[in-house]
């Protein structure tokens, strides 16, 4: 890969990549306990795993194919041998009837029921008059053309 120097607005030169080269077993920041490179590290600075290992572990455990092996540690899962369905009494419902009276004999019974009109107001005002609608002409028919803009 071909290293590149990259010239600051104040016209200094940085080589990252040779930053990178110097800098790479320096704790990185953040919680992960890593460096640089991405080996895990104590505290101290001391490496426990390289990058390598890790990613090779990483590959391992998260496989495409599915594999019939251990559970690996760590994982707190338990493989049970034995797996017994449990049995279910069938489910039996039971549909009382209201001791009451059923809502649809009640409506058939109000329907089947007649009341007379016993009128009201409105209803005897409007039988007793006879609406006519007239023209209005109140002299706007007789005017022609526009009178104000």
């Amino acid at each position: 890969m071909a290293q590149r120097k990259y010239r600051t607005a104040r016209g200094k030169t940085v080589d990252f990549g040779a930053m990178l080269a110097n800098n790479e077993t320096v704790p990185a920041l953040g919680n992960m306990n890593v460096n640089a490179r991405g080996d895990e590290i104590l505290p101290d600075g001391t490496i426990i795993k390289t990058r390598d290992q890790v990613m090779k572990e990483y590959h391992n455990l998260n496989t495409m194919i599915p594999t019939e092996s251990d559970i690996p540690e760590g994982t707190n899962l338990a493989i049970e041998d034995e797996f017994e369905p449990q049995e279910f009494e069938p489910f039996e419902e039971t549909v009382e009837k209201p001791a009451g009276t059923n809502v649809g004999q009640l409506v058939t019974q109000k329907s089947e029921q007649t009341t007379s009109p016993s009128g009201s107001l409105a209803s005897s005002v409007a039988g007793a008059k006879t609406v006519t609608q007239e023209v209005d002409k109140t002299g706007f028919e007789e005017i022609e053309g526009v009178k104000r803009i």
